[in-house]
């Protein structure tokens, strides 16, 4: 019995940059899903494409979040975590600033397949920068990286988006596709003061065979299946910040307001909550409080169901929602690098298969959400995402609750052995 990282040795760990560097290094994969969710609609209903059009392109793009873990394999394979990152943070930045030189309603085929490719690109980026990094963080410091890593996400992703649309009005769009491009590759730059990732130890033509092997030892760990049973559960899916911007009407709330407090509002909320979840992820059980974050998201909704149905109950309840879920997004990432541990050969692969399980649970219970507002208004959204959180966290925490009590801090990481 030997656990999956036991082929690389363990010795001493090298010296990290400050967490905000190392979070700091997900900019790229923010730019990217911000455009795609945001700036890339407003681009093109200005251009006359109608809404329905647009709502199909941008599933379209976005389908790589849920798929792209298919081939997560390859940045275990082959060539080092680094060069994985500088090779597919380019061509997201090349496929980007493509699709912007093409962008209009003549040319939404082309412009559409690119950006698809620069979406899976920088899902692969992902892979690469999430190994890279459990590899190198040592477990007292895991929750103030990922809090780092989630105000990067969220802030290049708010500001990107914010930017591009701001700029769209007074310059051409394949000068700002060059200037995204050239932004995302320099997004990469923080790679350089990490420490050398460890060679895979697979061949490109081991991808099918040991890689998947190891990658099927790996998650069948009870430890592997515990992060399973909570990233698919909807209990931390926050997905009501998805439609929030929907419910102004609901609760009385003037167009500017629903503006600001779904636009920067979020954005602050949502990155003060990332570096408190940081903070507290590397002083109390990362399970714990995965699921916590989750309920007192669910407890923060169930009380907007309740309350009186006006401008002050939307906009203190979106904010304390989006600030609970912060904490939610930063457990998340420190637990996923707690579990898969600092010497996994296929880190990336099984970082990936978390980060497909959790936008599973967001997209279920964005539909079950969009179900309760259809047949029940603003008060069936908000309760069915509360009782949703709250049911399932309370079951999970008696299910698993033994599970769930190791205090960070110690190493070995949770990673369980397994046979090869």
């Amino acid at each position: 019995m030997n656990k999956p990282e036991a082929h690389l040795s363990a010795g001493t760990p090298p010296a990290l940059p400050p967490a905000w560097v190392v979070g700091g290094a997900v900019l790229p994969f923010g730019l990217v899903v911000g455009f795609t969710i945001t700036a890339l609609p407003f681009l093109l209903t200005r251009a006359g494409v109608t809404l329905d059009t647009v709502a199909g392109v941008s599933a379209a793009v976005m389908s790589p979040t849920f798929w792209g873990f298919l081939l997560q394999p390859l940045m275990d394979t082959g060539l080092t975590r680094r060069a994985y990152c500088w090779l597919t943070a380019g061509v997201a930045a090349v496929c980007i600033a493509a699709a912007l030189a093409v962008l209009s309603p003549h040319h939404l085929g082309p412009a559409t397949a690119l950006l698809l490719l620069a979406e899976l690109a920088i899902v692969l980026y992902s892979g690469a920068l999430t190994g890279w990094t459990a590899e190198i963080t040592p477990d007292a410091r895991r929750g103030a990286v990922s809090g780092w890593t989630n105000v990067a996400n969220l802030g290049a992703g708010a500001l990107g988006a914010m930017a591009v649309m701001a700029l769209s009005q007074k310059v051409a769009l394949h000068t700002l596709g060059l200037g995204l491009g050239a932004t995302i590759v320099l997004g990469v730059a923080p790679t350089i003061w990490f420490p050398s990732p460890s060679r895979s130890q697979f061949h490109f033509r081991q991808i099918f065979t040991s890689a998947l092997k190891m990658v099927w030892q790996a998650v069948r760990t009870p430890e592997c299946l515990t992060g399973f049973a909570l990233f698919l559960a909807p209990v931390s899916a926050v997905a009501a910040i998805n439609l929030f911007s929907g419910l102004g009407d609901s609760f009385h709330a003037p167009a500017a307001t629903v503006i600001w407090v779904t636009g920067a509002g979020v954005a602050i909320f949502s990155s003060v909550g990332a570096l408190l979840g940081g903070y507290a992820a590397d002083r109390v059980p990362r399970g714990r409080l995965y699921l916590g974050a989750g309920m007192a998201a669910g407890i923060t909704a169930l009380a907007m169901a309740y309350a009186p149905r006006d401008a002050a109950t939307f906009v203190v309840g979106v904010l304390v929602y989006n600030g609970v879920a912060g904490v939610a997004y930063a457990a998340f990432n420190a637990l996923g690098y707690e579990i898969v541990g600092r010497h996994n050969a296929v880190a990336s692969t099984q970082l990936g298969l978390f980060s497909a399980a959790t936008n599973g649970a967001i997209v279920y219970m964005t539909w079950a959400d969009g179900q309760g507002f259809k047949h029940f208004g603003a008060r069936g959204l908000l309760l069915t995402d509360a009782l949703a959180a709250l049911i399932a966290g309370a079951l999970l925490l008696i299910l698993l609750g033994r599970r769930l009590r190791r205090v960070p801090g110690a190493e070995p990481p949770l990673a369980a052995s397994s046979a090869q």
